[in-house]
C-alpha cells in the first residue's frame, strides 16, 4: 500500500507545482503591466485575477497554492519516514527537489510581490504630482479659457458667413443658368416667330410675365440675403 500513496502524494505536489508555474505566470505580467503605467488608482478593485486591479486575489492564491505545497512535501517527507517504507535515494531525491522549487517559487513570489508594490506607490506618487499639476493649470488657465471660447465664437459665425455666401453663390450661378437658358428659349422663340407670324402680341406678354417673376424672384433672393446677414452680425 506503500508505492500508491507515494504516487498519488508526487502527483499532488507536481499538480500544485503546475498550478503555481500558471499563477506566477500570470502574477509576473500583471507586475509587468503595473509598471508600464497600468496601476491605476482602481487598483485592487476588480474582482477577478485576469486584469490589473486583481492583483490582491492572484496573491492569494498564489500564498494558498504555496501552503498547500509545502503541506504535500511534508507528506512526502512523513511517508520516506515512515517505518513501514524504507526510504530509497530516489524517494528522497525527489522529496527534495520538491523542496527546491518551493523555494524558488517562494523567491519568485516575494520579489514579484516587491515589484508590484513599488510599483504601486510610484504610481500613487505620480498621480497625485499630475493632479496638483492639474489643478495649478485649472487656477492659473481661466482667462485663457475664456479667451478660447471667445474665439470659438468667432469663428462660428464666420463659418456661418460662409455658408451664406456660399449659398449666395449658388444662387447666382443658378440665375447664370436660368438666363442663358431663356436665352436659349428666347433665340428659339424669335426663329418660331419669323415663321409663324401672328403670335407676337402672345410672346410679348410672356416676356413680360417672365421679367416680372425674375424681378420678384431677385428681390425675395436679396432680402433673405439680407435678413441672413443681419442675424450674422447682428444688425
Amino acid at each position: 500500500m506503500a508505492v500508491p500513496t507515494w504516487d498519488n502524494a508526487r502527483r499532488h505536489a507536481r499538480a500544485l507545482e503546475t498550478a503555481l508555474d500558471s499563477k506566477l505566470s500570470t502574477y509576473s505580467k500583471l507586475a509587468a503591466t503595473i509598471a508600464r503605467g497600468g496601476g491605476g488608482k482602481d487598483l485592487g478593485a476588480e474582482e477577478e485575477g485576469d486584469g490589473v486591479g486583481g492583483y490582491k486575489l492572484v496573491e492569494e492564491e498564489i500564498e494558498e497554492l504555496l501552503g498547500k505545497l509545502e503541506q504535500a512535501i511534508d507528506d512526502l517527507s512523513a511517508l520516506i519516514n515512515s517505518p513501514s517504507q524504507p526510504p530509497s535515494a530516489s524517494m528522497q531525491h525527489a522529496a527534495q527537489r520538491h523542496r527546491d522549487n518551493l523555494d524558488d517559487y517562494r523567491r519568485d513570489f516575494v520579489r514579484t510581490r516587491g515589484n508590484v508594490e513599488q510599483s504601486i506607490r510610484r504610481s500613487n506618487l505620480l498621480g497625485s504630482v499630475r493632479k496638483d499639476i492639474n489643478d495649478y493649470k485649472t487656477a492659473t488657465n481661466s482667462q485663457t479659457d475664456a479667451l478660447l471660447q471667445d474665439r470659438g465664437r468667432i469663428d462660428s459665425s464666420h463659418r456661418m458667413m460662409d455658408d451664406t455666401l456660399n449659398q449666395a453663390y449658388a444662387t447666382r450661378e443658378d440665375f447664370a443658368q436660368q438666363r442663358t437658358l431663356l436665352a436659349s428659349i428666347d433665340s428659339r422663340m424669335g426663329g418660331v416667330i419669323s415663321q409663324m407670324p401672328g403670335i407676337n402680341s402672345l410672346i410679348t406678354a410672356i416676356r413680360t410675365r417672365r421679367r416680372r417673376d425674375t424681378l420678384i424672384l431677385g428681390c425675395v433672393v436679396g432680402f433673405c440675403v439680407i435678413l441672413l446677414l443681419g442675424y450674422t452680425f447682428g444688425f
